[in-house]
């Protein structure tokens, strides 16, 4: 009897005589797996990158073929072909040109790889992705991350700093495989199979002209069939190494992600929640509706020292709310505070809580019951409130749970910074998206209109700060025009009941 896999492997494949290991010939067919590599070359200052990943690929027992796209004629080596693309239009079409080059060859390849001139695929990702793929639903691609090497031979992963989280929901047994969704797409890299690529096509929008969508121009290029085709990419997470591409720089090293051990316990709290032991729960929707998910909430904060100043002396239980990865609530319960925090989500919150925090899981309103009655000496919310639709509801609920002479203190982006609110008024740019909720993700009421609100609940305005003065200017760059509300980037209020 042919198993469900295998009747998806071959629906899949559409006839494609994939086998066990791509490193063996298929012996139905008397071929080799072919192979067709697209490579987006921007500048000459990753070309010893660029050699080494044509060397490796064609090192590989398969039949690969490899196609540069560059925006110069340069001379690649034997049997690598060069797509020239005119840097007279615009530069960052360069990563678009290999859609065209994939689309006009789907019919001669089994698999298809487009890669940044400095992202290293190893024999072992390639086969992970077989493995995975016949037991995928028909709208998942098996996709990578990013890592990176130190001095030390530690990995880091870079594309899991700010906003780029795991989606807890997401988490499932794929055969023995344990897959889930991050949020960040981008990896420079990605691979079909001839029938995941025939669809993207026929989908209509993967042969669009180049333009950025949820990310820039460069990430774009390595995103589309995620963003535009329908389908979702899953990484295979109970062998991550596996589903982990070599970013061959090491550019982020020390400056953005997290470690591989910091990683693998994330896995063990998705491998609890695919078991049933751990809930998947998430707060509030945390991105915004931007491109590159402009003032989305962070999962990775570091602490922010001007909020910690306006916490009020003498505190000894807070509550936090939004918690990520608990850097800030470590922070203050060295202090000597009792903190309690209502993370962003199960996976994130499980970290926060090997920290010493105490965290309590569920949505907003899941969380605040689970507290029952309990009321804080402080309640503290960094940059969450501009994500909340429904302002007033959050607002209420927060001043409930300040005690007698409690405070609340929240920090927050300021749209009402002249620069910021002409250009939304003018509609300019991305800037036009801040015209409602439903465009953008943001509510822009500002710390006046949050004020006037937590009045009403019995709060008062104790201090209201106003944060980085910078002028965006090229020119000026790094010069301050300290006008308060009218300059101000960010905001943080005090208010004491």
């Amino acid at each position: 009897m042919v198993s469900v896999a295998q009747e998806f492997r071959k629906q899949l494949l559409r006839g494609n005589a994939f086998v066990d290991t791509f490193m063996e010939t298929d012996k139905s067919s008397g071929r080799r797996l072919k192979l067709l590599v697209t490579i987006g070359c921007f500048g000459g200052k990753n070309l010893d990158f660029l050699a080494e990943l044509i060397r490796i690929y064609k090192a590989m027992p398969m039949d690969v073929d490899v196609v540069v796209i560059s925006e110069a004629l340069r001379d690649y080596g034997p049997d690598v072909e060069t797509v020239y693309e005119s840097p007279e239009t615009d530069p960052w079409f360069v990563p678009f040109g290999h859609k065209r080059v994939l689309a006009e060859r789907v019919e001669d390849y089994d698999l298809f790889i487009y890669s940044e001139d400095d992202m290293l695929a190893s024999e072992r990702n390639i086969q992970a992705f077989l493995d995975l793929s016949p037991l995928l639903a028909p709208d998942e691609v098996a996709g990578f991350l990013r890592y990176e090497i130190d001095r030390a031979g530690n990995w880091s992963f870079p594309e899991v700093h700010k906003s780029f989280h795991w989606k807890p929901e997401t988490v499932r047994r794929r055969g023995t495989h344990l897959v889930a969704e991050f949020s960040c797409e981008h990896a420079a890299f990605y691979l079909l199979t001839q029938a995941q690529l025939k669809q993207c096509i026929s989908r209509g929008r993967y042969l669009l002209p180049p333009a950025p969508h949820r990310y820039d121009f460069l990430c774009t290029g390595a995103t589309d069939p995620y963003t535009l085709s329908g389908f979702r990419k899953v990484i295979g997470i109970s062998s991550l190494t596996d589903f982990s591409i070599h970013h061959l720089p090491n550019r982020y090293v020390g400056k953005l992600g997290v470690s591989l051990p910091y990683l693998e316990r994330q896995v063990k709290t998705m491998g609890e929640i695919a078991s049933g032991t751990r809930a998947a729960e998430s707060l509030c929707q945390v991105e915004t509706q931007f491109p590159n998910l402009g003032w989305s909430k962070s999962y990775y904060e570091v602490p922010n020292e001007n909020l910690i100043r306006l916490l009020p002396e003498g505190a000894r239980s807070l509550l936090s709310i939004g918690c990520g990865w608990g850097a800030l609530e470590e922070e203050l319960q060295k202090k000597g505070m009792e903190v309690t925090a209502l993370p962003l989500d199960t996976i994130i919150g499980a970290s926060a809580a090997e920290r010493g925090i105490r965290i309590v899981y569920g949505s907003f309103d899941e969380g605040l019951r689970n507290l029952g009655t309990q009321t804080f000496d402080c309640v503290v919310v960094p940059d969450l409130l501009h994500l909340q639709e429904n302002l007033d509801h959050w607002l209420v609920e927060l001043a409930r749970r300040v005690g007698p002479h409690g405070s609340l203190v929240a920090s927050g982006p300021n749209f009402g910074r002249l620069p910021w609110r002409l250009l939304r008024i003018l509609g300019v740019g991305d800037f036009k998206l801040l015209k409602s909720f439903a465009s953008s993700g943001i509510n822009i009421s500002g710390p006046l209109v949050i004020a006037t609100s937590l009045r009403r609940a019995g709060l008062n305005v104790e201090t209201l700060a106003w944060f980085d003065h910078k002028i965006e200017s090229k020119r000026f760059r790094g010069s301050e025009i300290p006008l308060g509300r009218f300059t101000a980037r960010n905001w943080i209020i005090h208010m004491k009941r």
